[in-house]
């Protein structure tokens, strides 16, 4: 990831609709996992600020501790006492194995250039009866900027995340793409750019959208979906998420 746009992460993360919406998602899958009322530790990978990682602290309970995995040192802060973090790439973290209750990967296997070892070390994380969940950017023909500044190796289809697992040893997980109510503009952007030659502008695509009223109006859109994926799996979508029990 470029170090400018790392620089910015924690204030997007704040007000952003994708982060927002990301975010209201993947608290429904993990309230629906977790009682809050007992003790548990979560590890996400990949985590960028420690100031991200706040969010979870609704679900590890009294006695629960939190820790965030990142290569990037510029994240690092010492911001709770039961919030610890780790500097170091996912594929040689010196973590024991099955030391947490859930592990998230949130947008992390794409940066890798064996995403099937990087998710191996995500899985050998989790302890057992625990879950691991893992989101993705979807379809490549939606590669853009952003694909470009934040380092992207590849986007996956919901077959070769699905592959990916199997390469990597683990049962099947439950896959949905999800982003799929904002899908029809999203990809008329990206698909407009690639046809003018623009898909591989060194631009964020989170410059597009600032604070504000549309800002506001597109997390809730986006927030919908945490009350869709329990019921369906979305045929299509921006992202893909994958929830794995082991």
């Amino acid at each position: 990831m470029k170090q400018q746009f790392a620089k910015q992460y924690a204030n997007l993360e704040e007000w952003h609709w994708w982060f927002r919406g990301r975010q209201r998602i993947l608290e429904s899958v993990l309230r629906r996992e977790f009682d809050s009322k007992n003790s548990i530790s979560i590890a996400s990978v990949g985590c960028g600020p420690a100031e991200g990682l706040r969010w979870l602290d609704q679900f590890i309970g009294p006695r629960g501790k939190i820790v965030g995995i990142d290569v990037e040192p510029i994240h690092a802060r010492r911001i709770a006492p039961h919030i610890e973090y780790v500097i170091g790439k996912l594929e040689t973290a010196l973590i024991a194995p099955g030391s947490f209750n859930a592990v998230l990967a949130l947008d992390v296997l794409e940066h890798l250039d064996n995403d099937v070892a990087g998710l191996c070390q995500a899985a050998q994380m989790v302890k057992p009866g625990g879950l691991l969940l893992i989101t993705v950017p979807a379809l490549p023909s939606l590669w853009g900027g952003q694909d470009v500044i934040s380092h992207h190796r590849r986007r996956y289809t919901k077959a070769t995340l699905l592959r990916t697992f199997e390469r990597a040893g683990l049962p099947s997980p439950r896959v949905s793409y999800f982003n799929t109510l904002l899908f029809p503009p999203v990809a008329a952007v990206r698909w407009t750019r690639r046809a003018l030659g623009m898909a591989s502008r060194s631009r964020s695509d989170f410059e597009d959208t600032p604070p504000g009223a549309v800002n506001n109006i597109l997390a809730s859109i986006f927030s919908v979906e945490r009350h869709l994926i329990p019921r369906m799996k979305l045929p299509v979508g921006v992202s893909l998420l994958a929830t794995l029990s082991l």
